[in-house]
């Protein structure tokens, strides 16, 4: 199973998995995310413009409805625990920007290593009802944080997961074409068996500055790999067009 597959979840599937092992003290969840903060420094000693980067992260969480069980199983508090140490590793002050979105969207609390704990159960599930699922929204309320309101001569790396498809398309391609000239990257992660048809085509999107997003699916959750997260954000680091945003 590996390291991961331990700290972080079975291979059961998601959606009907008994919830995973996360009832365990805030002292040990933190020596976990620490061994994994190893795991992603390891991945980034093999990349050269992740070397010593400085670099903000933003999660963003899909909240539609069919993520429910998810939510509920622990299976989203494994995630964040997952995303949580590539923050760590790069972003300026250790702390992790983070937006759930349905139909619309709602900013949440950064997350760093003081409060990752029973994040979910305290930030989220008590607070919010779900929706639908529109990219757009919380796609612009990103760029609008990071560009217009807090903007910084540093890249912007966005972990963006959601189950399935949306229901807004042209406002998705126009919100990722106008952000391709700013220096945010998108890491599209589909998690279960949907087809992520148009993830897939958003990928290959022609007529862009510069290719700003890439995609990857997985099954189950929690098996979401560093060597994954990471495979195409150092070559859009790496281009010229890039660097002259920061």
């Amino acid at each position: 199973m590996g390291l991961f597959g331990n700290l972080f979840g079975s291979g059961q599937n998601d959606a009907s998995e008994a919830k995973p092992k996360l009832n365990l003290s805030k002292e040990e969840s933190v020596h976990k995310i620490n061994l994994a903060k190893e795991e992603v420094h390891k991945v980034c000693l093999t990349k050269s413009p992740l070397n010593g980067l400085t670099s903000r992260v933003g999660l963003v969480l899909d909240y539609s409805g069919s993520m429910s069980s998810l939510y509920r199983n622990g299976t989203v508090q494994g995630v964040i625990e997952k995303i949580l140490p590539i923050a760590m590793e790069f972003d300026d002050n250790g702390t992790m920007e983070v937006w759930i979105f349905e139909n619309g969207f709602y900013r949440l609390p950064d997350i760093n290593l003081n409060n990752f704990y029973g994040y979910v159960e305290n930030e989220i599930l008590p607070k919010y009802k779900m929706g639908g699922t529109n990219y757009a929204p919380v796609m612009q309320d990103v760029f609008k944080r990071y560009i217009q309101e807090e903007p910084k001569k540093i890249p912007n790396y966005i972990v963006f997961i959601t189950d399935g498809d949306n229901a807004d398309h042209k406002q998705t391609d126009a919100v990722i074409k106008k952000a391709a000239e700013y220096p945010i990257f998108w890491q599209f992660v589909g998690v279960g068996n949907a087809s992520f048809s148009y993830l897939q085509k958003l990928d290959d999107m022609k007529d862009r500055y510069v290719d700003n997003a890439d995609f990857f699916s997985v099954s189950k959750a929690l098996q979401i790999q560093y060597q994954d997260l990471l495979n195409e954000y150092p070559g859009w680091l790496a281009d010229p067009k890039v660097k002259g945003m920061f």
